[in-house]
């Protein structure tokens, strides 16, 4: 009965998705024309008896056959949620919105499935997506409740970690959904003030600064061991002096001295904790020197920054090979929660990493089993 039931689930809403349009919308273009397949419809017809192992199977052929079967694709995702595969169901709506970019009901679902797959932030962006295509979608409440919900949680887990300026905008999205909830009115008040406490910058001395100009001088003509001598005449005027500490740091890099490189940007956050070039070169040299602890701090304290794209896409392949390695060790010891987090971290990093994603589905399906979900 209840494969009947989820049958007719699937049917009613494809067939929704080729109804006429109405005035006020557009016609769904379809991207290409598709071949009639025998396997398709086979699969039609195991789907329509509620035999969905046998449909998963022609479906699959269908695919094969023709990868850019729409049809195909989205009655397979629909399978693979009924037999509780997520992260396959998940693969298979992303394949839809490649082939047409404008059904709404694939994003509705790939949002709903984000939200048990505990990929918050993918969520948000896929019932963003449903709103901006079809703005008085019938699940409207439910997703802007959904979304409230999930900018606030998010907005929390950024502000427990320190992570003021994301905490600040989830919040802040929170509240363009409901302008009356007076926590998170509170919480962005707070963040805000957070983040408007910036240390204030030393004052340097005219005679400091004269040191550090002339510094520069010399660093930039590429006389780095003249411009060593004037950097740390000025630290020793000014021993809070950031811009003396970096161009020192930086001039010690020149010289092929990485230690004390090191040194001087440890300097520097121990002034500035949030300065996220220091933090960035650290994490550069640490990885160089084989210290796979220490770069991933650093690298995770450049990621709460908000870093440039460049910065990003440096950082991204250390910190998600890191934390996938450390999923599948937690995995192949049967530390199955471990994993499952280990796997979240990976998919924050490189959101739709397929080997992640799989993985992930995979641990929380040998939770639930566990009775540990």
């Amino acid at each position: 009965m209840r494969r009947l039931i989820i049958v007719g689930l699937v049917i009613s809403l494809f067939l929704s998705l080729s109804c006429a349009p109405t005035r006020k919308e557009k016609k769904i273009p379809q991207a290409k024309k598709e071949v009639v397949s025998d396997h398709y419809e086979k699969a039609r017809a195991h789907l329509k008896e509620g035999f969905i192992i046998d449909a998963l199977r022609e479906f699959k052929k269908a695919i094969e056959e023709n990868p850019d079967n729409l049809k195909a694709h989205y009655y397979l995702a629909f399978c693979y949620k009924d037999r509780r595969y997520p992260g396959l169901a998940i693969r298979e709506f992303q394949e839809v919105v490649r082939i047409n970019p404008r059904i709404s009901e694939a994003y509705y679902q790939l949002g709903d499935l984000y939200v048990n797959s505990d990929l918050n932030e993918e969520a948000i962006l896929a019932y963003e997506k449903v709103l901006e295509l079809k703005p008085e979608h019938e699940k409207k409440a439910k997703m802007e409740t959904a979304l409230f919900t999930l900018n606030y949680n998010l907005g929390v887990t950024h502000y427990n970690n320190g992570e003021y300026a994301q905490a600040g905008q989830r919040f802040q999205k929170a509240l363009n959904l409901k302008p009356e909830a007076e926590k998170v009115k509170k919480l962005l008040a707070e963040t805000n003030e957070i983040l408007g406490l910036t240390k204030p910058k030393p004052v340097v001395s005219a005679k400091a600064k004269d040191l550090i100009d002339q510094g520069i001088n010399y660093y930039n003509f590429g006389q780095y061991d003249a411009a060593l001598r004037e950097f740390q005449k000025a630290i020793k005027i000014e021993p809070r002096s950031l811009d003396a500490h970096l161009y020192l740091a930086w001039a010690y890099e020149k010289k092929g001295k990485k230690e004390k490189a090191i040194r001087e940007y440890q300097k520097i956050t121990e002034i500035d904790p949030n300065h996220l070039d220091a933090h960035y070169r650290l994490g550069l040299h640490y990885d160089s020197i084989g210290k796979k602890k220490e770069t991933i701090k650093e690298y995770e304290k450049v990621l709460s920054l908000r870093p440039s794209k460049e910065k990003l896409e440096k950082i991204s392949p250390v910190l998600y090979t890191f934390y996938y390695k450390q999923g599948m060790k937690s995995y192949n010891k049967r530390k199955y929660q471990e994993a499952k987090e280990s796997f979240q971290k990976a998919l924050k990093v490189k959101p739709g990493e397929s080997g992640a994603t799989e993985m992930l589905s995979t641990v929380k399906m040998l939770l639930e089993e566990k009775g540990k979900e």
